[in-house]
């Protein structure tokens, strides 16, 4: 939709600094307003500018409050996806110049819209990314205890791997030269059992409300036919992503992941870099985990949920067969086992796509 006049809105601060531009004339207008909604919907009807209207401010930690506020207003308002936003090269940046920078974006047609998820929607997410918080806190305080152990030069032989019930034993029983270094990693110790506890309490709060949601279950259901992904793993799936049938293809949606290449081409000569990191870093993040398993063997397991379409069970075990293969054959080149894992990611984001748009 064409817009008469675009209005730029910067959130980042306590008073939000707006900035209106009529394309037509080239006409500004610029105010700084409080965060109530009520003011900007006042002053754009006191100012009397050209209809229609539309306003734009960066997705971030503000939410999505302001723009139902808007739209519920009368006044229609776009998200801009901030990762997708064009890399600024002016030395001046405050408020005023963010606001007036985001309207002239949005003017020259460089701004990729958030879909705006309802409350509920919203919410589900919160719990999503509060479960990633608490998994990245406990990998934090895993290595806080592993590099504890490397600096006092303590070895832990009675198993190969770290974290399992023998090491746990071995852990609470450990006695250091100095009392203080034995109270230290009791403490660290004591952080990984307290975040463990926190981890499991998220997680049973997911699959309460996954069971009490038919709607939401079915949705996760063909999800969680493709192997790595669990049921915390779609839950994120479909709360972050809402509709998979907005993407075009699927290598759109592995672009809203970041998992696409960045390039940086001239003429013939083509050059392509690691991945571009633009996007969902969240879901980024748990693809790359559920990539990790195709390194090792398996049984393909088939979902026995009958709400799942036999199509949908066949599809997920061909994708399987084919990330395998894939992870072999990289491994096969000689491809670091962390970026074979990104690639096989990469892949996994396009099936995930094809099994979620699948008609039943």
């Amino acid at each position: 939709m064409r817009y008469s006049t675009i209005v730029g809105i910067d959130t980042h601060s306590k008073k939000n600094a707006v900035c209106a531009i009529v394309p037509a004339t080239g006409e500004m207008r610029e105010a700084v307003l409080s965060e109530d909604p009520e003011q900007l919907l006042a002053w754009i009807v006191e100012q009397d500018f050209p209809k229609p209207v539309g306003c734009v401010y960066e997705s971030g930690p503000t939410g999505f409050g302001l723009a139902r506020s808007l739209v519920a207003g009368g006044v229609a308002c776009t998200v801009a996806a901030t990762s997708k936003l064009s890399y600024r090269v002016d030395r001046q940046k405050n408020d005023r110049v963010d606001a007036k920078w985001l309207a002239q974006q949005m003017i020259a047609g460089g701004v990729r819209e958030v879909r705006v998820p309802t409350p509920e929607e919203e919410s589900l997410c919160h719990l999503s990314r509060l479960r990633g918080e608490v998994a990245a806190d406990l990998r934090k305080a895993k290595q806080r205890v592993s590099s504890f152990l490397l600096l006092t030069g303590t070895e832990y032989t009675l198993t190969k791997k770290k974290w399992s019930k023998t090491f746990r034993k071995w852990a609470a029983s450990c006695e250091f030269d100095q009392p203080a270094d034995t109270f230290a990693f009791r403490c660290k110790m004591s952080a990984v059992l307290r975040l463990e506890e926190r981890l499991a309490e998220v997680e049973a709060e997911i699959l309460r409300i996954v069971a009490s949601s038919p709607k939401l279950s079915e949705r996760m259901s063909r999800l969680t036919c493709i192997h790595g992904v669990g049921k915390v793993s779609a839950f994120s799936l479909v709360c972050e992503v809402h509709d998979f049938d907005r993407f075009n293809n699927g290598a759109s949606f592995a672009s809203y992941l970041g998992l696409v290449p960045s390039e940086n081409s001239s003429g013939k000569k083509v050059s392509r870099g690691a991945i571009a990191k633009q996007g969902n870093s969240h879901l980024r993040r748990i693809l790359v985990e559920a990539a990790s398993c195709y390194s090792k063997p398996f049984k393909a397991v088939r979902s026995e949920d009958a709400a799942v379409p036999e199509a949908v069970r066949a599809k997920a075990e061909k994708c399987a067969a084919r990330l395998r293969k894939r992870r072999a054959a990289l491994k096969k080149r000689g491809v670091s086992a962390n970026k074979a894992k990104v690639a096989v990611a990469r892949e996994l984001a396009e099936w995930i796509y094809h099994i979620a748009v699948m008609p039943a």
